[in-house]
């Protein structure tokens, strides 16, 4: 049932929302301020990263640099993901998850966006986000030169990242699949989870939006979308919105894994279930992007 409220509450409520935010310089500051928030101390789970790990500087083209991790799998034939992790957390935060992909068979390339951990300090931004994690997949691509063998993973906001990439008509660098955990439809959307929820039109107001709903219906990659159904971050239910919105991906290659009883950011701990999940859906990609270039090469 829709909750319906007078005009003038409506317009109260927002002025005093606005009110609340303007001393933080802008509504769109702010916004960017307490969607990315990176942490400023670190966690009793943080460490750092695997032995072996080449630890290294991304430069973009403004000179501001994205800091990266490179962990190389003995076999070269490896698949090769790019690990973009979500709000709040940098790398070492990160690195349990990270750590996960190394034990599935992977090399990984993680990077923290401009704003977390040692990579250049400003306040980011959608779109400041969407430039780190293109500068990575082109890293990516160089490391590991078969697109077939190429993966992009997001976590959360990560998530939102990882389709935009997915998304876009022509990728700075191809690659083999999208997966995606943990993550949302748009920030319009979860900002209606909030209290401030039943103010009219508030979606409007969102200007770092990372709308991945909307971008799914061009994603023509194979799609495998991750949710734990105890998550109470990010409703599980927007990953079933998000997996009927890819209607461009290949439906055979189209899947959706609801981890029961995970939380927001231990599916990845879960067990067997996700790891099969992964690696199948990873063979079956790997498979479907090199059988067209095999059959065009003869």
């Amino acid at each position: 049932m829709t909750r319906s409220f007078p005009l003038w509450r409506s317009l109260a409520a927002l002025g005093s929302l606005l009110a609340a935010v303007t001393g933080c310089s802008s509504w769109d500051t702010w916004q960017r301020e307490k969607i990315f928030a990176p942490a400023r101390t670190d966690g009793s789970w943080y460490r750092e990263p695997l032995a072996g790990t080449d630890q290294f500087d991304l430069a973009l083209a403004s000179g501001d640099k994205v800091h990266a991790w490179y962990w190389q799998n003995p076999d070269p034939k490896a698949p090769a993901v790019l690990y973009l992790h979500g709000s709040r957390w940098n790398l070492n935060g990160s690195a349990f998850r990270i750590e996960r992909w190394a034990d599935m068979g992977f090399s990984v390339l993680a990077i923290d966006y401009r704003g977390f951990g040692k990579s250049t300090e400003i306040l980011p931004s959608e779109t400041s986000a969407y430039e780190d994690a293109t500068a990575a997949l082109l890293e990516l691509a160089r490391r590991q030169p078969d697109p077939s063998k190429r993966f992009v993973y997001g976590h959360s906001l990560g998530g939102a990242v990882a389709v935009e990439l997915a998304s876009q008509a022509t990728p700075a660098a191809p690659f083999a699949g999208l997966i995606v955990e943990s993550s949302f439809t748009s920030i319009g959307e979860m900002v209606q989870t909030t209290k401030y929820g039943w103010i009219p039109g508030l979606p409007i107001l969102v200007t770092q939006d990372f709308n991945s709903k909307k971008k799914m219906s061009r994603v023509t990659a194979p799609v495998l979308i991750i949710h734990g159904t105890s998550d109470s971050v990010i409703p599980h239910t927007m990953s079933d919105q998000l997996l009927a919105a890819a209607t461009s991906a290949p439906p055979d290659l189209r899947r959706l894994l609801k981890v029961e009883g995970a939380s927001h950011s231990n599916a990845s701990r879960s067990g067997p279930a996700y790891v099969q999940a992964v690696q199948s859906f990873v063979r079956d990609a790997s498979k479907a992007y090199a059988a067209p270039a095999a059959i065009a090469g003869k």
